[in-house]
């Protein structure tokens, strides 16, 4: 199966590690995730109040802008 690789902020992937489940890859976890419902919107401000401006950036290159 082809993989490709994605670059995280470390944050992001201890947040990842943290949870995973005993023996789950990331990609099913990513694949989890992905597929339990809710929006984007809903992890506006996950990483807290300094990740503000990188929400907003986040935000509108999901909706098609440049982010900045």
């Amino acid at each position: 199966m082809p993989s490709q690789n994605i670059a995280v902020q470390r944050q992001v992937y201890e947040a990842l590690k943290k949870e995973r489940r005993p023996n789950e890859s990331f990609t099913r976890l990513l694949d989890r995730l992905l597929h339990e419902g809710g929006t984007v919107s809903d992890l506006h401000g996950a990483w807290g109040e300094s990740s503000r401006g990188r929400d907003r950036q986040a935000l509108a290159v999901l909706r098609g802008g440049r982010g900045r």
